[in-house]
């Protein structure tokens, strides 16, 4: 099997609100690294690895890098204009389940995102090696923070779903 580009590289990541039926706060973390991101904010989450499921890879990532369990929610595509397609089709991925439109991501990468509630408030998140911070913020402040260009739109679209 060949090396697939960078470019094509699924990662996921979550929106995690306080609740996902009357959310009034997002889980924010402030990345550690690599130093130009550093104290940049983005969405927690990670890379999904040859043989994983989105889904799986999404539960994984929470719990390794924030100690977070959660319920999903619905997952936000992206706008058909913004949407980078799958580079090959599902039945050749090493990614099962590899095959919706994802966000454009940081170093050409695509990324999966979806809606998340902890499943258990009094246990996590806790903050790993990945982030220099973690913090809730009310959806009316998220906006103001530094994110990383690449989530921008992302928020954007988070942001409109829970105004919903």
């Amino acid at each position: 099997m060949s090396a697939r580009p960078a470019g094509s590289r699924l990662v996921v990541a979550a929106a995690v609100l306080d609740s996902l039926t009357r959310p009034t706060k997002m889980l924010c973390a402030a990345r550690s690294y690599p130093a130009e991101h550093a104290g940049r904010y983005e969405l927690p989450g990670g890379k999904v690895e040859p043989g994983e499921r989105p889904v799986r890879a999404l539960e994984r990532e929470l719990r390794e890098e924030i100690s977070l369990s959660v319920r999903l929610g619905a997952e936000i595509a992206p706008p058909a204009g913004l949407a980078v397609a799958a580079p090959v089709s599902a039945a050749d991925s090493p990614f099962p389940g590899d095959d919706a439109p994802a966000w454009p991501a940081l170093y050409g990468y695509r990324m999966r995102v979806w809606l998340a509630e902890p499943a258990d408030p009094a246990h996590g998140p806790r903050r790993g090696t990945s982030h220099e911070q973690l913090r809730w913020a009310g959806l009316g402040e998220v906006g103001a923070l530094p994110w990383l260009d690449a989530d921008l739109p992302v928020l954007a679209s988070i942001l409109a779903a829970t105004r919903t």
